[in-house]
């Protein structure tokens, strides 16, 4: 198949295409969010495949089931689940529907675009924004593995009297 130049370059009229080759658009404002620099790969991985999804009429229909997501690198069902409850975590996507027994696929929806077809949805949880309000949690203080400094805890000949009286009276083992 040739491509425009080639077919200019020969006097041949190109194909015209009924409109432009479809794409996943992600506003800048998302992207530049701390809450989207918190993401784990796997998170921005699905956030790219439901943004794939969109059109202008489907945001909440975005389903994000593990047959369809597998083929574009989501390796277990395990990984996409906490993909799944990271991006709702972060605020960039709302369920809309949870999967029922009837094998119906679970729907999601973006934060950032509003949902027009509301059909067959639940959105009493839905947050327009969320990502906006997502604070990053505070770090812990790590936790010391000892009780009590190595040093404190060596016993040195003088005070062993001393350690065995706080001990309660029992005999300390020796090596001996």
């Amino acid at each position: 198949m040739m491509d425009r130049q080639e077919q200019a370059r020969r006097g041949q009229q190109p194909r015209r295409t009924k409109g432009k080759d479809p794409y996943a658009a992600i506003e800048h404002r998302v992207i530049d969010s701390p809450a989207f620099a918190d993401l784990k790969p796997n998170a921005v991985r699905l956030l790219l495949l439901l943004a794939r999804q969109l059109t202008k009429e489907n945001n909440g229909h975005l389903q994000a089931s593990f047959k369809w997501c597998k083929r574009y690198g989501i390796g277990s069902e395990h990984t996409l689940r906490d993909a799944i409850a990271e991006l709702i975590a972060h605020g960039f996507i709302g369920r809309t529907r949870s999967h029922g027994a009837n094998g119906a696929w679970a729907r999601y929806a973006v934060t950032w675009l509003p949902v027009k077809q509301r059909d067959g949805l639940f959105l009493d949880g839905f947050k327009a924004y969320a990502w906006r309000d997502w604070q990053m949690p505070e770090k812990k203080a790590p936790g010391r593995k000892c009780r009590i400094d190595p040093a404190e805890s060596a016993v040195s000949p003088l005070n062993i009297r001393q350690k065995v009286q706080e001990s309660g009276g029992q005999k300390m083992q020796t090596m001996n």
